[in-house]
């Protein structure tokens, strides 16, 4: 395996289990997406940014092999596992994962029964595009669920209040999006959805090797001292009361994540 290969390889491997992490960590709220879906047997679902098959796979069983559910991503490496996934969980027969773009459906109009998708819109140019899309593919009266994080929102505890207020700002700007959350309500009712329903959670972060991992807390931060946002210094500074927080078991990390579900009339 070349170099190349074996960086790509350990990408991918990364992002899988950052994926499967996050999944672990909000099946709850999974759960509840997919009620608020009203996903029936005989329906045609699609879940848009569908990396490994993380919620097409689930959706596999309410609607059955009478049933179709399609997953639509930009990235062939999380398409192929998706397809392994499904081949194993023995439900490849009635679920397909497909090379696709968000902005530009590779659908007909209104084709399906409910339509999903879950921290795709933080890394989307054109969001209000993509949302278009979902709307435009789900049949009259289908259902759209979509779950989106709001890095305005995040915030850690620490006597570096300053330090950390502008390296909140700039994780928000390493993203397309990173408001994406606050948004999607405005979404729903601009393109006159109803039966919206609107919910926040608030996520408490304790663990700061989790945070680590989940922010990409030390690449961003490096990233922030190379972009001038802060100094080395600071970085130093804030770095240290994070881990003295952690010692002491009180570090203590919070954001939103934003969920919205209504229906096409």
């Amino acid at each position: 395996m070349s170099q190349e290969s074996q960086i790509d390889h350990r990408r991918v491997i990364r992002r899988l289990r950052h994926l499967d992490g996050l999944a672990k960590r909000g099946r709850k709220r999974k759960q509840h997406v997919y009620t608020q879906m009203h996903v029936q047997a005989g329906h045609w679902v699609l879940n848009v940014g569908c990396g490994p098959g993380t919620d097409t796979i689930p959706l596999a069983q309410p609607v059955g092999p009478t049933g179709h559910v399609v997953g639509v991503d930009l990235d062939e490496a999380m398409l192929v596992e998706a397809n392994r996934r499904a081949e194993e969980a023995g439900v490849s027969d009635w679920v397909e994962h497909k090379l696709g773009d968000a902005s530009s459906l590779p659908f007909g109009a209104a084709q399906f029964d409910a339509c999903h998708s879950e921290r795709l819109f933080m890394h989307l140019s054109e969001p209000e595009q993509a949302f278009a899309e979902i709307v435009r593919v789900t049949r009259p009266g289908g259902w759209i669920a979509i779950i989106d994080a709001d890095w305005g929102s995040f915030s850690i505890d620490t006597p570096e209040t300053d330090v950390e207020r502008r390296l909140a700002r700039f994780y928000i700007e390493l993203h397309n999006n990173g408001y994406a959350g606050r948004q999607l309500y405005r979404f729903f009712k601009q393109h006159n959805l109803v039966d919206v329903s609107v919910d926040v959670s608030a996520a408490p972060y304790t663990d700061l090797a989790f945070v680590r991992r989940y922010a990409a807390m030390d690449e961003r931060m490096e990233k922030a001292v190379g972009a001038g946002v802060i100094t080395q210094d600071e970085l130093e500074r804030f770095r240290a009361s994070l881990e003295q927080a952690d010692a002491m078991g009180a570090f203590f990390a919070t954001g939103n994540t934003v969920t919205v579900a209504g229906r096409k009339p």
